[in-house]
């Protein structure tokens, strides 16, 4: 068990810097629209479709990747009231049941993710030109991480382990 949950916190390394690197794209290319909104009133500068777009899509795939690691580090939004008046025995069940719940949840995800991907693969995106079915991913690739996240954490709810709150970019591990 132990091997996996190593295996599943190595992949979100890797999912850590993709969304550092995500935020970065989109930034700049949000600062770039600015500047070139701003430089238009002063020259004559045709603006950019194509930054707009390259951000909205980078702004899709980090929230939906973000949420992966939400999962994993157990930072979702959640009633947790009545869940922690109860004793140690039964707040393991009901957490270990919420997340096998929610595990269904995410393979509806994958499932359903993936037929979409069928449906938009022939479109293309207005301004960068790519396949439309590359932002559309997020919806499947995300629900894969978050199904390994949710096995991890239901691994570790298992073990008595969950409820130990990690820092998602602490640096350390």
């Amino acid at each position: 068990m132990t091997t996996i949950i190593k295996y599943i916190d190595g992949l979100n390394k890797l999912l850590r810097y993709l969304c550092a690197l995500l935020l970065a794209v989109m930034s700049v290319a949000v600062v770039f629209q600015v500047v070139i909104r701003f430089a238009g009133k002063y020259i004559d500068v045709e603006m950019p479709d194509w930054s707009e777009e390259l951000a909205r899509y980078c702004m899709i795939w980090l929230v939906f990747l973000g949420t992966a690691l939400a999962v994993r580090y157990s930072a979702l939004i959640g009633v947790e009231a009545i869940v922690e008046r109860l004793n140690p025995t039964l707040k393991r069940i009901v957490r270990v049941l919420v997340t096998v719940i929610t595990m269904i949840f995410f393979f509806i995800l994958v499932y359903y993710g993936f037929e979409m991907l069928g449906h938009v693969s022939a479109q293309e995106s207005p301004s960068l030109r790519i396949p439309m079915s590359i932002p559309y991913a997020a919806l499947p690739v995300s629900g894969i991480f978050m199904l390994l996240n949710a096995i991890a954490v239901l691994l570790e709810t298992i073990k008595g382990k969950a409820g130990q709150q990690k820092e998602v970019f602490s640096g350390s591990e």
